[in-house]
């Protein structure tokens, strides 16, 4: 075989070794780090599924306190196949950061081929090039949250879709939508970000199929393609698995009096005022230049949209950009804090870059512009990507685990795995995870004799945590309340109960205080 031929065959798995060496980049650190809390609930249900060999529907956290912990949550497939995991290799969570991995590679050779299928293959290597260095794609296909399976889901339904168009068969569609539904399941909100462009496609081949029939109206055709027999059944069928999985979820957690906050007074995902902050929205955007882009990924997509706005392809991403605008407004509050709601943006984004790495040429005139400015980019979208990788990120895993991991150590030698403890570290379940135990979360400022006591006699073993920090995240600065807190901790002996250098860890002995 020629080198040409050998070069166009495995030039693919260039993205996807780069991807691989990216994420492995910090792969033994425990639970800490950005969104530790979202990871620890995951984290603690794969643990209980493994454990207890609970099933699929009975999804536990770990701040139940003396209650088994049985949560209202979305469909919690990754924790169960990582309990599975767990039952034949032992617990350890780097398969679980294994599996997202996986993931976030199959998710780079999808991108890749869906690019291929809307533009042409070299634009397709580029796009599974940017798809593998983004810092929030790099992130968040190696943390222990279902991100990673969501995004491989919403891009396998994608594809499939799209071959779809071309021959159709019923395993490529029953695929599409097996994805698109477990997707949904996962979260709600890929029912619009994924289901636009999956609408988009379908139009696009009634489209193709009637020609005779142009002048109808954009928007009509959609309305037809919304309300015709196969658009109904597919999106029926889902909307069946969701209602009746979020029913049964909401059930579970009015008689267990746990939820993750979906619905009711409790849920504060969307906000009118934010919509209308324009600090807000700024804020938003510029995460999304750094994170999502590396700065010098935006030229590249103004390379592929300008001139190319008929463009099927350029119109189908476009179609999956409005999804996401669309969910970004309805849920802004979480999407303002939680920066994970931003990243299906890589699914449409990634494309649109690895295009415009292509077009480069047509814009400029010069020799060096030419040949040179593409190089220029990518070495500076790596540059960045792996700037804010090592300080957003890896940088805070590295300085939490040197806080939390001997405390957590401590924790796991002290007490059985049985025992309950309460975690000092305001509505964060990371320690409790990082310790493997169950109990109770509570903030510094409700220590005192009354709450001892009744955690003491409600089975808590311990009252553990730092006096440098209210929780995972905020610094403990005020004095008054460290020396009002210690009243409660130097009066016994045990090695952590005075808050122990340097960084002030402490458990207090809650057997000791009932008696």
């Amino acid at each position: 075989m020629s080198l040409f031929l050998l070069r166009a065959k495995y030039l693919n798995l260039i993205p996807i070794f780069l991807g691989l060496f990216m994420r492995l980049v910090n792969i033994q650190m425990p639970i800490v780090g950005v969104h530790s809390w979202r990871q620890a609930d995951t984290a603690a249900m794969a643990r209980h599924f493994a454990l207890e060999n609970t099933p699929i529907w009975l999804p536990q956290i770990d701040w139940g306190g003396a209650m088994k912990g049985y949560v209202e949550s979305e469909f919690p497939i990754y924790p169960f196949i990582v309990g599975q995991i767990y039952k034949f290799f032992g617990l350890y969570e780097i398969y679980g950061r294994f599996i997202s991995i996986l993931f976030g590679l199959l998710t780079i050779f999808l991108v890749i081929r869906i690019t291929t299928i809307l533009f042409n293959s070299k634009a397709g290597f580029w796009a599974g090039i940017f798809y593998a260095i983004m810092p929030l794609s790099v992130y968040y296909t190696r943390t222990f949250q279902a991100e990673s399976l969501l995004l491989f889901l919403g891009s396998l339904s994608l594809e499939r879709f799209l071959i779809y168009i071309r021959k159709p068969t019923f395993l490529s569609i029953l695929i599409s939508w097996l994805s698109f539904t477990l997707a949904c399941l996962i979260k709600v909100l890929p029912f619009i970000w994924l289901g636009l462009p999956l609408l988009f496609i379908r139009n696009f081949k009634n489209q193709y199929i009637n020609r005779s029939r142009p002048s109808e109206s954009f928007l009509r055709q959609i309305l037809k393609n919304l309300f015709s027999r196969g658009s109904i059944l597919y999106i029926s069928f889902t909307l069946l698995f969701l209602i009746g999985w979020y029913f049964y979820a909401y059930k579970l957690g009015a008689s267990s009096g746990y939820s993750f906050g979906f619905w009711g007074k409790s849920s504060d995902r969307g906000s009118i005022e934010l919509i209308f902050s324009l600090q807000a929205w700024l804020n938003l955007f510029l995460r999304i230049i750094i994170r999502n882009l590396s700065i010098f990924g935006l030229p590249l997509l103004i390379f592929a949209l300008v001139k190319n706005r008929n463009s099927f392809g350029i119109n189908l991403l476009l179609s999956g950009l409005l999804g996401v605008f669309i969910t970004t407004v309805l849920f802004m509050r979480s999407s303002s804090i939680h920066e994970y709601y931003q990243l299906p943006l890589q699914l449409y984004f990634c494309p649109l870059m690895g295009f415009g790495m292509t077009r480069i040429e047509s814009f400029f005139n010069t020799f060096y512009l030419k040949r040179n400015l593409g190089k220029i980019l990518i070495i500076l979208i790596t540059l960045v990507s792996i700037i804010v990788l090592h300080f957003d990120y890896f940088l805070v895993e590295n300085r939490q685990n040197k806080i939390w991991m001997p405390l957590a150590s401590e924790i796991r030698k002290s007490l059985s795995i049985d025992g309950k403890i309460v975690s000092v570290t305001g509505g964060d379940p990371t320690l409790l995870n990082l310790s493997r135990r169950q109990g109770w979360l509570t903030s510094i400022d409700n220590i005192n004799e009354t709450s001892l006591l009744n955690w003491s006699e409600e089975g808590a073993s311990y009252v553990v945590g730092s006096l440098d920090w209210k929780d995972f995240y905020t610094r403990l600065y005020d004095e008054n309340v460290k020396n009002k807190i210690a009243e409660y901790l130097c009066r016994y002996q045990t090695p952590y109960s005075c808050p122990s250098y340097p960084n002030n860890i402490y458990i207090i002995p809650l057997v000791d205080f009932a008696k």
